[in-house]
């Protein structure tokens, strides 16, 4: 899997959930990751959370860092499977920058204390799976208690590096370890 962290802003509207964005938008082809930092803005038909779309929700904050994984040939189960375990990856990793264990996860949700730290989606398309992870790095103009990376001492740039870089190599040891045995009858 490749995966890249954006040198430039852009903002998430969730219109970037979608078949070959990181293609599109990276030139990253394949199963891929990317990172990038900006506002997060989705209402509306973009909500992609049945629930969250009929109960008339919004998903906002001015300055988050934000992950979008595409992976082909996987089902909903497992695309969901791997949000939850890309988020526990997120937990483990902002815990280990912030030197202890401040973040705990509910399923695909992070917190730190009451405060939501991230938000997150998986869906599928026509030719793939996707996820969106975004992680609050500033508290502003979220509309929930909020918790942020800023407040915890940590670097986004730092933090999605490692994030990708581990979820990666889990990535690739799933890979390997179902290479290495046989079926059974």
């Amino acid at each position: 899997m490749e995966y890249t962290l954006a040198d430039e802003r852009m903002d998430y509207s969730g219109a970037e959930l979608r078949s070959h964005f990181i293609r599109d938008a990276f030139g990253l082809s394949g199963d891929s990751m990317v990172a990038f930092r900006g506002a997060c803005r989705v209402s509306g038909e973009r909500l992609v959370d049945l629930e969250d779309f009929r109960a008339g929700e919004t998903v906002w904050g001015d300055d988050m860092l934000h992950f979008i994984v595409e992976i082909f040939g996987v089902n909903l189960s497992h695309i969901t499977a791997l949000q939850r375990l890309l988020c526990a990856l997120a937990r483990d990793v902002v815990n280990s920058a912030a030197g202890g264990p401040v973040v705990k996860r509910s399923g695909d949700d992070l917190f730190v204390g009451d405060g939501k730290l991230s938000v997150s989606v998986a869906t599928v398309s026509p030719v793939s799976g996707l996820i969106h992870l975004g992680l609050n790095v500033r508290t502003d103009g979220v509309p929930v208690e909020a918790a942020c990376l800023e407040d915890l001492g940590l670097e986004p740039g730092a933090v999605a590096m490692e994030l990708m870089s581990q979820f990666t190599r889990e990535l690739e040891s799933v890979e390997a370890a179902a290479g290495k045995v046989r079926p059974v009858d």
